[in-house]
C-alpha cells in the first residue's frame, strides 16, 4: 500500500512533536552520584553549574565543561527579609548567561560540604518552574575528584539559553502560615536545631510555632560526606514525624536557607514541600504571631 507523500509528512512531523514533548517534560533524578555525571557529560542539554560564594573556588578547579554560579546573583536580602529571590529579570539573565534554557538538565555541584546554599539554589530554580530539571550531585566536587573525575581550570563559554520563567508557589510567607495553622493539609517542621525549637535559646523570641515539628536540616545527610541520605531512610525520617497521608510539609528555619536542605531531602522522599520564606526572622519579629515551647 502506498502512503500518501503528504500524509507521510505530517505522520513523522507529529511524532517528531511527540518525541519532543517527552524529552523536555521527563523528570530527571533530584540527585545524581559522580559515576552517573561521567557517563553523561557531554550530553547536549546538560548545564553543570559549580555553585559556591567566591570564584576562587571555581578558578582553582572545576568539573569539565561545569560554569560558575554565584549563588547571590540568584536570592539577596532586603529591608524586611535576610533572604528572598533576586528581581526574576536578573534570575532570567544570570541563567542564560549560563546556557540554561527550559530543557535543560542543570546539575548543581558544591564544594567543600556547601550544601546549604546548594539547596538554596534548588529551591529558587523550582520556584521560576524548573520544578523536575534540576539534579544536585551527591557530594560535590570533593566526591567528583575522590571518585576519580576529571577537573578543570579553563574557562567556558556557554551558548546562550533561551529561558521562560512560570512562577510557582513553592515559596509562602508568615501570613500563609498564620492562616494555615489548623489547616491539616499542611505540617509546618522546623529545619532549626533542638535547642531552638525547644526555646532554650533564639532571638527575637524564643521557642517554635504552634503545632510545628522538629527536624534539625543536619539530620537529613550524612555530614562526612555531605550526601543525603538514601530515599528509604528519609522515607522513614518524614514518616517519624506523623505527616498525615496527603499532608504538604512547610519548612522553615532561621531565615529560609538552611530549611532548604529539608526541602530536598523531602522531594527525594516524595513530597511536594513548601518553604517558609521569611522563616523565624518574619515569624519571631511578627509580635501578634504565637509561639510556644
Amino acid at each position: 500500500m502506498k502512503i500518501n507523500k503528504k500524509f507521510k509528512a505530517v505522520f513523522t512531523t507529529f511524532f517528531l512533536l511527540i518525541s519532543l514533548t517527552l524529552t523536555v517534560d521527563a523528570q530527571v533524578p533530584v540527585v545524581v552520584t559522580s559515576h552517573w555525571l561521567k557517563e553523561n557529560l557531554g550530553k547536549p542539554d546538560l548545564v553543570i553549574l559549580h555553585v559556591s560564594t567566591v570564584i576562587k573556588d571555581y578558578h582553582n578547579g572545576h568539573i569539565p565543561g561545569a560554569l560558575f554560579l554565584w549563588p547571590g546573583s540568584l536570592s539577596v536580602s532586603n529591608e524586611k527579609e535576610s533572604t528572598v529571590p533576586a528581581d526574576l529579570k536578573q534570575i532570567r539573565k544570570v541563567l542564560e548567561n549560563l546556557g540554561v534554557s527550559n530543557r535543560s538538565h542543570i546539575v548543581l555541584c558544591g564544594i567543600y560540604g556547601n550544601l546549604t546554599p546548594v539547596c538554596r539554589v534548588f529551591v529558587t530554580l523550582e520556584h521560576i518552574g524548573l520544578a523536575d530539571r534540576i539534579s544536585i550531585l551527591e557530594g560535590g566536587f570533593d566526591e567528583w575528584k575522590n571518585s576519580g573525575g576529571e577537573a578543570s581550570v579553563g574557562s567556558v563559554s556557554p551558548r546562550k539559553g533561551k529561558l521562560t520563567i512560570t512562577v510557582q508557589n513553592n515559596l509562602v510567607d508568615a501570613d500563609w502560615v498564620a492562616s494555615n495553622l489548623s489547616n491539616k493539609d499542611y505540617l509546618v517542621i522546623d529545619a532549626r536545631p533542638k535547642q531552638y525549637y525547644n526555646g532554650e535559646t533564639g532571638v527575637p523570641r524564643q521557642g517554635h510555632i504552634p503545632g510545628a515539628k522538629s527536624l534539625p536540616s543536619t539530620d537529613c545527610y550524612d555530614g562526612k560526606t555531605f550526601q543525603f541520605y538514601p530515599e528509604s531512610r528519609l522515607a522513614e525520617i518524614f514518616a517519624s514525624l506523623e505527616i498525615p497521608e496527603g499532608a504538604i510539609p512547610v519548612f522553615h528555619c532561621f531565615i529560609g536557607n538552611s530549611a532548604s536542605v529539608n526541602y530536598v531531602a523531602a522531594r527525594i522522599a516524595g513530597y511536594k514541600p513548601l518553604l517558609f520564606d521569611g522563616s523565624m526572622e518574619a515569624w519571631g519579629s511578627r509580635f501578634d504571631l504565637p509561639v510556644e515551647k
